[in-house]
């Protein structure tokens, strides 16, 4: 006699819990036996339900057995569960062997487990109180199983199975993250702040698919967000999370009394704070991104310093203490938009969804404009040629046109003080514009016709901007460093000698200040290096460096800056004691400055020149390698100055006969300056020049 031909034993089996009718669930089951996926909402009660779990496990085997699948197995009656030869039958949980516990919080513990019968190791979270807790304590524990149970996601942890320990205490098993919570790995690894918007943009996916399917998380912060092994980061930890669909909600309501806070201050967004469960919704879970975004570009949280919790509730009623560019150099403009954008203290003036917010950080790391940002044609005309170089230079005259329209209508009534305001502003987004075409700061290449983009905006701004010279200085000095970086030192010139000029008359008049004279004084001085004319770039130099270190002292990040050129400038006219010693004293200042990795490999690149004009060669290679491996986890793989270290790397190892290190190191280096700079630039022919001599060398060896 086969199960499917007794009607008897169908009705003999366990009823379940009545949660899902008895017809719904034979048709899940006949799904299952089939292969065929069953609905998440079955899934997912199934999953909290151990009744209607073993209900279903036996239509399952009923119908496989239909099938022929399984019909010894039906012949025979229901058994208990097997033991496996070494669970001690006593053990807490039936089939599982529990270890040590791996965290303790409010909701419950967590244990790292071994499932006996798969060998699998898991983690097995169990209810702080076991039987002793209250209804609502077991509610929220009963409501963190279904809502993991419903979620499928890389990034988040996926639940194994439920049940009730022998002494009543509820637990669940789900996959164990083997990693560090994202601050440390953040912190440990000395991440960019690019590859944190990656990290942030999969926290984030994560987070919209929860709220997609109604969950909100209600604690996110960096405890609860770990990186695994392969750099994937999961969300754990959903018990305070809040459902927004059917019974779920309900649960949720129940378990959250008005008056009442649930979880953590630091990260919670202000209408969290105020204990009204009607005013959180899914926005709460991005500000909690918000502030973990904020600390992990930074190493500070946006808000410090609170004694109250009332303190930092009014704290959280306005911006952050500091900008996050302000703590931390190399953080994009783009990127700060964003996580601010997250911190708006009102709902409404943060991202609508997570989803949005995903979609902005991919614009971001796609180096599109993102939405959060005001959309100034400047700068929306800046991200596209940043990503994508105009196809020919008509195309990019015309566009060009418009921008330099804009600049113009943005300045003409510039003599009142709010429209100078807004007309700064339109100069900083249109340097933004610029720049972006710079092939050591930009992402372009040298394929377009960059020197019809400049001259046009050229002409433009002397003509629209002749009444506005402050201006008119701000935009020539950002064209003219473009053309540094192309090493067109007429055109630069041309640019620059003006901007000094209009500022030099402006300081006169007290309309410009030292700093902006030694700004234009320093990229001065950058030009005379490029024109070969080392003594006038020192004096250019030695006049920035006195300004700088007068109005912003001997420690600031500029300062530093100015004196790292002025070294550099020294060493090229064998004054190498005196570069020496100042390199010295701008690596003893780096700390103290705050500078970021690069600009610490960029003072030792200058030392290793010292050490190699020295005839120092392992010295110098050591401190070149050293730079290079700074730079490059927080750069592109084509960045012009990965390019330019490994040129150095190789110029030394052929000296010191390592032939094939240098071929290599050559060969990349050359691709990559070409790919930035095109194939007339200097630096592209002295690599290309290396490859040539190293070959040589390697064919010319016994």
């Amino acid at each position: 006699m086969s199960l499917g031909d007794d009607a008897t034993t169908a009705r003999s089996l366990p009823p379940g819990c009545g949660g899902i009718a008895r017809e719904e669930l034979e048709v899940a089951a006949a799904m299952r036996a089939d292969g065929v996926p069953i609905e998440d909402a079955v899934e997912a009660h199934l999953f909290a339900c151990a009744e209607c779990r073993r209900d279903f496990d036996r239509m399952v085997a009923r119908a496989s057995a239909d099938q022929g699948l399984l019909a010894e197995a039906a012949r025979a009656a229901p058994r208990p569960a097997r033991i496996a030869p070494d669970e001690d039958p006593d053990a807490p949980i039936a089939g599982y062997r529990l270890g040590e516990e791996l965290h303790r919080g409010g909701q419950g513990s967590v244990f790292a487990a071994e499932q006996l019968a798969t060998r699998r190791r898991c983690a097995v979270k169990t209810l702080l109180g076991g039987r002793f807790a209250t209804d609502r304590e077991r509610a929220r524990f009963e409501r963190e199983v279904e809502v993991v149970a419903r979620l499928r996601h890389p990034s988040v942890v996926t639940l194994y199975e439920s049940g009730i320990m022998r002494d009543g205490t509820p637990w669940f098993a789900m996959e164990l993250v083997e990693g560090e919570r994202i601050d440390a790995h953040v912190a440990t690894g000395g991440l960019a702040p690019r590859a944190i918007a990656r990290l942030f943009r999969d926290v984030a996916a994560a987070v919209a698919y929860a709220h997609r399917r109604g969950v909100i998380h209600r604690d996110l912060k960096p405890g609860n967000i770990l990186v695994d092994r392969e750099g994937t980061p999961r969300i754990l930890d959903f018990g305070l999370a809040r459902a927004d669909e059917g019974d779920l909600e309900a649960a949720g309501a129940a378990a959250t009394r008005a008056g009442e806070f649930l979880g953590t201050f630091a990260y919670a967004a202000p209408e969290q704070l105020a204990g009204d469960p009607a005013a959180v919704d899914s926005r709460c879970d991005l500000y909690a991104l918000g502030v973990a975004l904020f600390e992990c570009l930074t190493g500070r949280r946006p808000y410090e310093g609170a004694r109250t919790v009332v303190e930092l509730a009014q704290q959280k009623q306005g911006p952050p203490q500091r900008k996050p560019r302000e703590l931390r150099a190399g953080i994009d403009r783009d990127l700060e938009v964003i996580a601010l954008h997250l911190l708006a203290p009102e709902p409404a003036r943060r991202y609508d969804t997570a989803d949005a917010l995903v979609d902005d950080l991919e614009r971001y790391l796609d180096g599109r404009p993102i939405l959060a940002r005001e959309d100034s044609l400047a700068y929306v005309v800046g991200k596209t040629l940043r990503r994508h170089w105009i196809a020919s230079g008509a195309a990019g005259i015309f566009l060009l046109t418009i921008v330099g329209a804009a600049v113009a209508l943005s300045v003409a009534y510039a003599n009142a003080e709010r429209e100078r305001i807004r007309s700064e502003r339109t100069l900083r987004s249109f340097q933004d514009a610029v720049a972006s075409v710079n092939p050591e700061a930009g992402r372009g290449s040298a394929d377009l016709t960059v020197e019809e983009f400049l001259s046009l905006i050229e002409q433009n701004a002397a003509q629209e901007l002749a009444s506005e010279p402050r201006v008119l200085a701000g935009v020539l000095e950002t064209i003219g460093l473009v053309h540094i970086g192309f090493e067109d030192a007429p055109a630069a010139e041309r640019a620059l000698t003006r901007a000094l000029e209009e500022r030099m008359q402006l300081q006169v008049l007290g309309e410009a200040s030292e700093l902006e004279v030694a700004e234009s004084r320093h990229n001065m001085g950058r030009l005379r290096i490029l024109q070969g004319r080392v003594d006038e770039a020192i004096e250019n130099y030695e006049a920035a460096l006195d300004a700088r270190t007068a109005a912003l002292g001997p420690s600031d990040r500029l300062t530093l800056l100015t004196a790292r050129h002025l070294a550099s400038s020294l060493r090229r006219v064998k004054r190498l004691d005196e570069a020496a010693r100042l390199y010295d004293d701008i690596l003893a200042r780096a700390k103290e400055a705050g500078l970021d990795l690069g600009e610490v490999a960029a003072i030792r690149n200058g030392r290793a020149f010292v050490f190699r004009e020295r005839g120092e060669l392992a010295l110098a290679l050591a401190e070149f390698e050293e730079a290079l491996a700074a730079i490059r986890p927080m750069a592109s793989a084509d960045d012009w100055r990965v390019g330019r270290g490994l040129f150095n790397c190789a110029s030394v190892e052929v000296e010191l006969g390592r032939l094939d290190d240098a071929l290599a190191h050559a060969v990349e280096a050359r691709d990559i300056l070409r790919r930035r700079k095109g194939g007339d630039a200097t630096t592209v022919r002295e690599a290309e020049r290396l490859v040539e001599r190293v070959e040589a060398a390697r064919a010319a060896r016994p």
